[in-house]
């Protein structure tokens, strides 16, 4: 009688284990795809930094970015993240792909540098480079560079540099400076690599996806 009941119990237990795995599958599933979609924009993150300190390093040296060989150097490190290096010699970027890098020279013009110039206590540019998609958009916005860019006029599209850099109101940094760049002394020039990559497919929109990635990095 025993052995009985105790047969009658494990068969309308049968199927139970399976709806309890079921019920709790359905509470586990969407922080494991949360953790696997931020993961993933993590690495993102991630190799979107050793781009920038990359980029850095080699600009503060001196490497030309106009050049494509150059260009070239730094899209491979850059392999997996889609970043476009220019075919010629230009400032002005590939005009494809889903990365952009800005490299730019910032100077503070003091009274031992100018002293009654229109500059004067000013933070200006001395170069401005684009490395990849200058016509990038990223969450419906076209990137630009946290610095803002020197005037058009003052600016060669094929070697970067800015003219009149302390006589003309053009060639200045734009007002969210004070929040970027450190103190500088009088002539003290920063290098400033600022990465934008697109938010990667098919991960949705993950703490660093929605908005694409971004990393700065001043030397």
């Amino acid at each position: 009688m025993k052995q009985v009941t105790i047969q009658r119990r494990r068969q309308l237990q049968k199927g139970v284990e399976a709806i309890e795995f079921g019920l709790l599958f359905a509470f586990l599933l969407p922080p494991f795809l949360w953790m696997f979609v931020n993961g993933m924009n993590f690495l993102r993150f991630n190799k979107t930094t050793d781009v920038s300190r990359s980029a850095a390093l080699l600009y503060v040296k001196g490497v030309d970015f106009t050049l494509p060989g150059n260009q070239t150097i730094i899209s491979r490190v850059a392999s997996g993240l889609d970043l476009t290096a220019s075919s010629t010699t230009t400032a002005n970027g590939a005009g494809s792909g889903s990365g952009l890098i800005i490299l730019s020279t910032v100077q503070y013009i003091g009274a031992n540098t100018c002293n009654s110039c229109t500059n004067l206590n000013k933070y200006v540019f001395l170069d401005q480079v684009f490395v990849g998609n200058k016509a990038l958009v990223i969450a419906g916005t076209s990137v630009v560079s946290a610095l803002g860019s020197p005037n058009a006029g003052l600016w060669s599209t094929s070697t970067g540099v800015v003219t009149n850099t302390q006589t003309n109101a053009g060639a200045q940094v734009g007002s969210a400076v004070s929040g970027i760049l450190p103190t500088m002394g009088d002539g003290q020039v920063a290098y400033v690599v600022e990465c934008y990559f697109k938010p990667q497919n098919g991960f949705g929109n993950g703490a660093f996806d929605s908005n694409g990635v971004y990393t700065r990095v001043i030397m």
